[in-house]
């Protein structure tokens, strides 16, 4: 990779969504011939991660740092898909939980597959020791409050 060191903004957050742009885009590439998205490959490896009660919206969006008109927007797809589907609490049926469906289950595994080959595309273009950091960094700044 090139130094720009000059003509980079100095805007930590630009750089940061320009950066996730790109990373996305190898996946996304990787990920095309399963339908799905990173983001909503991101979903369903969020829902499968066989915690004791699926999460409801609120937890969901906070578990992705993602606000929830962000998430719907994601989700619909995969509701319409029937990878997804929102059922009530047993407790508050004010409440949804969002369950991954056999279907989702299905897609995911078969999405796995494609996603390693993103995993190793990505690796071999920044090197492992790089995106080991990298991604180990970048998951404690989603722990920084945002005020």
């Amino acid at each position: 990779m090139t130094n720009h060191a000059s003509s980079q903004s100095p805007c930590y957050c630009a750089v940061l969504r320009k950066a996730a742009r790109r990373v996305s885009l190898i996946y996304d590439t990787h990920l095309r011939a399963t339908g799905l998205k990173t983001t909503q490959f991101s979903l369903l490896a969020e829902l499968s991660r066989g915690r004791p009660t699926p999460p409801t919206m609120n937890e969901l969006s906070e578990y992705l740092v993602m606000d929830r008109s962000t998430l719907g927007h994601n989700l619909r797809p995969l509701l319409r898909r029937g990878l997804v589907v929102l059922q009530p609490d047993a407790d508050d049926g004010r409440t949804r939980r969002v369950t991954l469906t056999a279907k989702g289950a299905a897609k995911f595994s078969e999405a796995k597959q494609f996603w390693r080959k993103a995993q190793l595309s990505y690796e071999n273009a920044v090197g492992k020791s790089v995106a080991v950091t990298l991604r180990n960094a970048l998951h404690d700044l989603t722990r920084l409050d945002a005020s």
